[in-house]
């Protein structure tokens, strides 16, 4: 029997091991006329994003979902606007509203930036805080021109409203900054979060910083919110600074959310003054992800930061270009686990949104594969082998499969962008490497280098199943990893083009394949 036949003969004999009847699985039906096309009308400069919302012009920089109005049934959530057109002065204060993070409704302006010679020449990442009918706003004023003027760069700002969020006044003589006592860095500081501390009644800013050449949250203490005491720091990292700080308890256990080297970290305590710790799961993505603080809606906490474009400031927005800050808004719903760490998955409100699995038909491009009951088992040699969907859809997609890998397949995983998956870009579940990873690499390439730009997450290649959600809208795909962690990536060859699935080196099978739209 030919080594091909006997392929065959694994990957039917491993198809009869799976349930007869997968519920909710979509319909499957080869096609191997299948029309396929390379020719698309996407653009990213007229994109019309839905889940991953941006406003009309411009992009979400640090995003700041509000605390204290968690009874309204919505959620506010602030950013930093990245404009991206060389202006002077830059990142005001804009927001979106949701109340299913489907579905949002861009304000427009909320704060403001000044002039060239004032503290808010530029805004950084703070919080807002409804404290009765008053929102009180602390951020970072920036002037990179300070510094030449032997004066610190930023400076601790406060903001209130008390017309409904029409406007904002600032308050002027309220503004201070870090020195240099305690071993601070003057120059070094920004990200101001309003905390009520219910054990000492009284409010904490928490304000990122470096101490002694570490990163450290710092905090002050009031009663007024307008004058401050210096505190011991709540916690310091060996390493750099500790952005986007975001304090929270739940259950039994106080959470410290920060991001760093772009990457969305956290801490756990048992108790405020702690000992501190880190998490097993170091992080709850990749540096895809970046500057995420929390958000409470409907009694769920959520994970809300942004996706960043590639080559956007050149304006090339190649998949080859580095990460830029500042991108499209991202949410994530943050679970508990057994034990108290804190997972990522995608959100109950984006799943509903997304109606019943869809027919799919599938066509074979290399090596050879068989389908039952809505699962498809693919073998391939060291050149792979997979199948094609056809054409990304212009609406969004969710795209749910359990893959199983066996022994000796070197990856496998989903290819965009071509017909030929062997010319795709690809994310795959890399035995070799232990790693969910996107390479920015041509399938071809992936098996002979790792490219630079990667990102990854680690996994456990001893289980070889993994649970795959696949949330898609326009060239942005989160892969949300067994319910616990999430990739994001942004491919602008996705959008309008060829997908499918392919292995490498071996079998691999793609249970319960379905693949939802977006309900109107």
């Amino acid at each position: 029997m030919s080594m091909k036949k006997l392929l065959i003969v694994f990957c039917a004999a491993l198809l009869m091991l799976l349930q007869c009847c997968i519920a909710g699985a979509s319909e499957l039906e080869e096609d191997p006329d299948m029309m396929l096309s390379s020719d698309r009308t996407w653009d990213i400069r007229k994109a019309q994003y839905t889940i991953f919302a941006k406003p009309p012009v411009g992009w979400v920089g640090d995003v700041m979902p509000m605390v204290g109005d968690e009874a309204s049934g919505e959620l506010r959530l602030f950013y930093l606007q990245d404009w991206r057109d060389g202006a002077p002065t830059y990142h005001p204060f804009h927001s979106f509203t949701t109340r299913d993070f489907v579905h949002y409704t861009y304000n427009g302006e909320d704060i403001p930036v000044t002039y060239t010679s004032h503290y808010d020449m530029a805004l950084g990442t703070g919080s807002v805080t409804k404290v009765g009918d008053t929102y009180h706003a602390f951020y970072t004023g920036n002037n990179p021109h300070f510094f030449n003027q032997g004066k610190p760069r930023e400076y601790i700002r406060h903001a209130v409203s008390t017309d409904g969020l029409q406007s904002f006044v600032k308050m002027e003589d309220e503004t201070f900054t870090m020195d240099q006592e305690d071993g601070y860095n003057r120059h070094d500081f920004r990200d101001p979060f309003l905390f009520w501390n219910e054990e000492g009644q009284e409010w904490w800013l928490l304000i990122t910083a470096v101490k002694d050449n570490r990163g450290v949250v710092a905090r002050y203490r009031s009663q007024d919110l307008s004058s401050w005491e210096k505190m011991e720091p709540l916690c310091d990292i060996r390493g750099g600074i500790m952005e986007c700080p975001d304090l929270f308890k739940w259950g039994d256990w106080w959470y410290l959310v920060y991001s760093t080297d772009w990457t969305t970290r956290y801490l756990r305590a048992a108790t405020l003054e702690g000992p501190w710790e880190h998490p097993p799961m170091t992080a709850f993505d990749s540096h895809g992800f970046y500057a995420a603080k929390t958000g409470v809606l409907n009694g769920k906490r959520y994970l809300c930061g942004w996706i960043g474009t590639r080559g956007g400031y050149s304006g090339e927005f190649k998949d080859t270009s580095e990460w830029d800050w500042a991108g499209n808004l991202a949410v994530f719903e943050l679970v508990q686990d057994e034990n108290g760490w804190l997972k990522v998955k995608l959100p109950d409100t984006i799943r509903a949104a997304f109606g019943e699995p869809v027919p799919m038909t599938y066509k074979v491009v290399d090596g050879a594969a068989e389908m039952h009951d809505g699962a498809i088992a693919i073998s391939g040699d060291k050149d792979g082998g997979g199948v094609t969907f056809g054409n990304l859809p212009d609406s969004p997609v969710l795209i749910s499969t359990t893959v199983t890998i066996s022994n000796s397949a070197r990856a496998a995983g989903f290819f965009f962008g071509s017909d030929n998956f062997m010319k795709a870009l690809a994310v795959e579940l890399n035995m070799k490497h232990e790693q969910l990873r996107y390479d920015n690499s041509l399938v071809a390439r992936m098996r002979y280098v790792a490219e630079q730009s990667y990102i990854c997450r680690d996994i456990d290649t001893s289980k070889r199943t993994y649970q795959l959600d696949i949330l898609i809208d326009n060239d942005i795909a989160v892969f949300f990893l067994d319910g616990r962690e999430a990739l994001s990536t942004r491919i602008y060859k996705m959008p309008q083009m060829p997908w499918g699935i392919y292995v490498a080196d071996g079998d691999a099978v793609f249970e319960n394949l379905t693949i939802r739209l977006l309900q109107e």
